[in-house]
């Protein structure tokens, strides 16, 4: 289990970055935006930053240094250090697997979470996050922001516009409160509820209880469609039954190498096809 050992302080106050956006020509926040929010002031490109924090909730620091800026680790120091200053971003550090090794993630703040809302960058009904909530699970909600990396680039290359996300957190919401409102129905009548709610939010009831994915991406398709996909990280600590219901959910599976490789067996012995896609 992951142990947090420390949350670390935004850094000493230093000189603003002012660099301009440097990628992604075209995204609405590269259109020379800076956003003042009392004393905070942004590049359009850490606006950016701050975005993706807010829909993804948690990124591990090595994700944002390679997807988000392209390996140009000497920008993303800068801009985090401004963010942090400026009390838009916190960081939390932790002793990681049987190595120690040590990794860092991070999130918004609340106030980093209301400048990301206000700026128009983000559609109205797109659910944002700030704080951690598990240390437990840091490295699991870490890696949906990977996962949805690869899943964007192979719908973008079918032709396909990316319209919004929905982590489980909002799904959750969506199924359960009116599940508790059906608690009282006798069994029969629960079931039935309970089938009703999940076709509702286009998903399934397996094994008693209501599938649901780390993750939902919903995109318009190259003839002007609209779908979604759901997609799950499978981690090391998965057993067979778990990805067994996953796989007959429909969900699309991703997970390291080594957990693929290990689920993909426990599946097969069930008779269960299902690909698991290497993070």
């Amino acid at each position: 289990m992951d142990r947090t050992i420390d949350q670390d302080r935004p850094a000493p106050e230093r000189p603003e970055y002012s660099g301009r956006a440097t990628d992604r020509p075209g995204a609405e926040v590269e259109r020379g935006l800076q956003e003042r929010d009392g004393r905070s002031r942004v590049s359009a490109h850490a606006l950016e930053t701050l975005c993706d924090l807010g829909r993804f909730r948690v990124i591990k620091n090595a994700d944002l240094e390679q997807r988000r800026y392209s390996g140009n680790r000497s920008l993303m120091r800068e801009e985090l250090r401004s963010l942090a200053r400026q009390n838009l971003v916190q960081r939390k550090t932790v002793w990681t697997g049987r190595h120690r090794d040590k990794e860092t993630f991070w999130a918004l703040t609340e106030q980093g979470k209301r400048l990301a809302r206000r700026n128009g960058a983000i559609p109205s009904r797109q659910a944002l996050y700030a704080g951690f909530v598990k240390p437990a699970e840091l490295r699991h909600d870490a890696a949906i922001y990977p996962m949805y990396q690869k899943e964007a680039q192979r719908l973008t290359k079918e032709g396909a516009r990316i319209q919004r996300i929905v982590l489980d957190y909002e799904l959750k919401k969506k199924v359960y409160s009116p599940l508790a409102k059906a608690k009282s129905l006798p069994a029969s009548e629960y079931a039935r509820r309970q089938s009703e709610i999940a076709e509702e939010h286009g998903l399934r009831v397996i094994n008693g209880h209501i599938v649901l994915p780390d993750l939902r991406v919903e995109y318009e398709t190259a003839d002007g469609s609209t779908e979604y996909i759901d997609l799950e990280v499978a981690t090391a600590n998965y057993h067979g039954s778990h990805a067994s219901e996953k796989a007959a959910a429909g969900f699309r599976m991703y997970a390291s190498p080594d957990t693929a490789e290990r689920l993909s067996r426990a599946l097969e012995e069930r008779e269960i096809i299902a690909e698991i896609f290497s993070l």
